[in-house]
């Protein structure tokens, strides 16, 4: 098990998550990463996995997974950035773009019409999308080599 509010604090601190919005669960590290589950009872048996996988401590910094993000993003109130339909289309065909964010230099919340989208890696101007390989969609539009 690992301690609650180890993890809000680097949450808060990277993304200004508000008190309590992790009171209710639970932790574990597993290998290089840490998985989340809501804190219930559960039934005495053995499980492979539990919950949902957050973060991986593999690399520093620490990685935000996508799906904790569209969980748990909603709250951030730093490091945000707010898309347009054709931003965001390039985002979710994990495409690179040059946009000018107030965040500092790391892992981003992206989102699109108030929405959670997942995982962006902000740095010098450009947004790196951090989405997996197999969510991600097809480009929209044909593209004007600014990546």
């Amino acid at each position: 098990m690992v301690d609650p509010s180890d993890i809000f604090e680097l949450w808060r601190a990277r993304f200004g998550l508000p008190d309590g919005v992790f009171s209710g669960y639970r932790f574990f590290r597993r290998a290089q990463s840490i998985w989340v589950l809501r804190d219930e009872k559960l039934p005495r048996i053995s499980y492979e996995t539990l919950g949902l996988r957050m973060m991986s401590l593999k690399d520093r910094p620490w990685k935000p997974t996508t799906c904790a993000l569209q969980v748990f993003g909603k709250y951030a109130t730093r490091n945000t950035v707010h898309l347009d339909s054709v931003q965001a289309s390039r985002f979710l065909a994990g495409e690179s773009q040059h946009l000018p964010c107030d965040c500092e230099p790391g892992y981003v919340v992206v989102f699109y019409s108030g929405e959670v989208l997942g995982c962006g890696l902000y740095s010098h101007g450009k947004l790196i999308s951090q989405l997996p390989k197999e969510r991600r969609m097809a480009s929209c539009e044909d593209g004007d080599g600014d990546t």
